[in-house]
């Protein structure tokens, strides 16, 4: 199967970066059970959707994979979302998740992704475009509120029905740093931050 990297952002159309950060195995991840290994435990979702560990569907990274069902959609393109175990930000600092994902055979569609604050339901977002092929998705943006309360990493559905699978996620200060993994296209891009606020005004009302 062909493998790709989509590095995710509102980009700076046809600006790209020659040479990606240097390879560093020793970043901290923020990010409790980013591979599934403790199973779907301190992942959440809410009623419309389903979490579990598909052993039967095989990781580019060798990890664990994460199945996320959708049941059913609200009137809200957070309804149902997903929310990763909580972690600690800084406000002024970039932060960086990146994470492999894709949805079901012959579909393409889109997702949300959020770092969201707890209770305040703000923070830097972007939408991120699946197809039913392994991606690897990155988002660097200026964390624009502190901890506390926490943030998690939210990914929304946008009111679509197809399924979706991720694996190894990663949630880390600074810039994306790449990792060693047979068979990826290294290629590095400069995001513009897209500030979110307009997510917590929809949360809101």
């Amino acid at each position: 199967m062909r493998l790709s990297i989509v590095l995710v952002g509102i980009l700076l159309a046809g600006m790209l970066v020659s040479g990606a950060t240097a390879i560093d195995d020793e970043i901290e991840n923020l990010l409790t059970n980013p591979d599934f290994e403790s199973g779907t435990s301190g992942w959440t979702i809410g009623a419309e959707g389903q979490l579990s560990i598909d052993n039967k569907e095989e990781s580019p990274t060798g990890h664990l994979v994460l199945m996320v069902t959708i049941n059913a959609v609200g009137a809200d393109d957070w309804v149902p979302e997903v929310h990763s175990p909580s972690f600690d930000v800084d406000s002024g600092e970039q932060y960086t998740v990146d994470f492999w994902a894709k949805t079901e055979p012959e579909v393409t569609r889109t997702i949300g992704v959020k770092f969201e604050q707890l209770d305040t339901w703000v923070g830097p977002a972007t939408t991120i475009t699946l197809t039913d092929e392994w991606q690897l998705f990155t988002y660097s943006p200026t964390m624009t509120m502190d901890s506390p309360p926490q943030v998690v990493i939210h990914i929304q559905f946008n009111k679509q029905l197809e399924d979706v699978w991720f694996s190894h996620f990663r949630v880390y200060e600074g810039e994306y740093v790449e990792e060693d993994i047979e068979g990826q296209r290294r290629i590095a891009v400069t995001p513009m931050d897209r500030m979110a606020t307009a997510w917590g005004k929809i949360r809101g009302e």
